[in-house]
């Protein structure tokens, strides 16, 4: 049965970047495509949504970290509407008496980190470039079809090796490595060992100190070098959903919202369509789904059509998320001791020091809320001042180490949690209290519930060691069902490359029948 009296080429299951970028991407191939998203609203966690009337801000996710020029490109997305309020915006790590850090970008940047620390800025040329070499070797295989991770690993490899010895000798070297003990080898500055180890770890499970998490930093330099540096669009992350929306209606796509997908129909071995929870079926012999690969397979899918290991695999329990979000509504702009005012429209670090994140970290594998917490932070009405009313802000804050089964439990600990974020901040900026009108927390239950994404992981698993730099890959082994949500490809946060090497990958096996 065709919906409308459309017939369709393909069907995709969640309207999250991800899906909406496979689905424009197999428009402009010429495919009829519907999008069948479950809530409301498009997105998933890139969203912008109200703190309070008037005061809006990037619900979850809050900035574009890498999304690659091939995509802004291909899909036309500025001339769908993204604009950046910001792009390439510095990171700075706060000090609490004023001396803060500007993570180097530039000459001037190197300048400011000699003057405070003149070992650690000459140390910091050589491991800038050692790091990059490292990271320029990875970026390529994030922008191919996604492949399982042994055999990007073994070209990883191979790139390195091919092209100098040494090179491939240094990074056989570092990948085992964990990015503590490499910072402590290499640094003396806290606050500059605390932003690369929150850099290397921000979204996992694993403390610094963990095996491997040197390749989670290269990892995650590879995806910013994809993109045109740390971005904020202008009207929030759902900014990026809008544009990716209009690619998709501009192929000649349709998509429909409040729809959620019960089953996959298959018939003789292959995909045959979907069902919906009304009961509606709706034919297409190509069925792509943004969901966690778990709940595709054995959810939809179902364990009769997948092999007796690989439904034991995906049945293993996947680790919980590790973010909450702090959303707040401030009546002017907070001051930070030493922080000039137009850099509070960088993002901001909280993260001490090496010894800060790793004892987060600890807390979290014990169920504990951090006694200290490290922060991302944003204040996005600084660079886009519609957000809020004039002369007021939002900010939001990203809190890593949150334990999706706190002890006690969450309903008992949110004020307390609260409490702990806002008491931190506030010891960086003596106003920050005063300036405070409205508060909304996301914790990882939170954001499990209202996002969709099991255990509250924003990457359901595509973003850890063990996976990269690609877990599974898009194609699944019943014919006509394909993958394209972050479980299946490294490339984590506002990227849409897991739903254009997705198309890329079907076009290929389509040209090779």
């Amino acid at each position: 049965m065709a919906w409308g009296g459309r017939k369709y080429d393909a069907i995709v299951i969640g309207g999250d970047l991800n899906g909406l970028a496979a689905a424009a991407y197999l428009g402009r191939a010429h495919q009829r495509v519907l999008v069948l998203e479950e809530s409301a609203t498009l997105g998933g966690v890139a969203v912008t949504g109200e703190i309070m009337p008037d005061y809006s801000v990037s619900t979850v996710t809050h900035l574009v970290e890498a999304l690659p020029r091939s995509v802004e490109r291909d899909l036309k997305l500025a001339k769908h509407g993204l604009r950046m309020a910001a792009r390439d915006i510095p990171t700075v790590v706060l000090d609490r008496d004023g001396k803060h850090l500007v993570v180097p970008r530039n000459r001037k940047d190197i300048a400011a980190l000699a003057v405070a620390q003149p070992k650690d800025a000459a140390a910091w040329r050589a491991f800038d470039r050692r790091m990059k070499a490292h990271a320029a070797l990875l970026a390529p295989l994030l922008l191919d079809d996604a492949v399982p991770a042994a055999s990007s690993l073994r070209r990883l490899v191979w790139r390195a090796g091919w092209n100098r010895a040494d090179r491939l000798a240094d990074l056989l070297h570092l990948l085992p490595q964990s990015v503590g003990d490499l910072l402590d080898a290499e640094f003396e500055y806290p606050l500059l060992k605390g932003a690369l180890a929150l850099d290397a770890v921000l979204g996992g499970a694993d403390g610094p100190h963990a095996p491997g998490t040197v390749l989670r930093l290269l990892h995650r330099m590879a995806m910013r070098s994809l993109g045109r540096g740390l971005s904020i669009p202008v009207g929030g992350l759902g900014a990026a959903t809008d544009a990716l929306a209009a690619a998709v209606v501009a192929e000649h796509g349709e998509i429909r919202t409040g729809v959620r997908v019960s089953r996959l129909m298959v018939e003789g071995g292959a995909i045959a369509g979907v069902e919906t929870s009304d009961g509606v079926a709706i034919v297409a012999p190509l069925v792509v789904s943004s969901l966690d690969p778990r709940f595709t397979m054995l959810g939809l899918l179902g364990a009769a059509h997948i092999e007796t290991e690989e439904a034991r695999r995906l049945a293993r329990t996947p680790l919980p998320g590790s973010v909450a979000k702090v959303n707040l509504a401030l009546d002017g702009l907070p001051e930070f001791r030493g922080l000039a005012p137009a850099m509070c429209g960088a993002r901001l670090l909280v993260a001490p020091s090496l010894d800060a994140v790793d004892h987060a970290a600890t807390d979290f594998g014990q169920r504990a809320l951090a006694s200290e917490p490290v922060m991302e932070i944003t204040i996005p009405s600084v660079v886009d001042p519609a957000l809020a009313p004039a002369g007021h802000h939002v900010m939001s804050v990203l809190v890593p180490f949150m334990p999706h089964d706190v002890e006690g439990g969450w309903p008992a600990r949110r004020d307390e949690f609260m409490q702990r974020v806002t008491k931190t901040i506030a010891q960086y900026s003596p106003d920050f209290a005063g300036r405070l009108i409205a508060g909304d927390v996301l914790t990882p239950p939170d954001i499990e519930t209202r996002f969709g994404l099991p255990g509250g992981d924003w990457y359901c698993g595509g973003v850890r060691v063990a996976d990269l730099p690609g877990p599974r890959g898009p194609a699944t082994p019943v014919s006509g069902l394909w993958l394209c949500g972050p479980g299946t490809h490294a490339a984590s946060g506002v990227t849409g490359l897991p739903g254009r090497d997705m198309a890329a990958a079907f076009a290929a096996e389509r040209g090779r029948r």
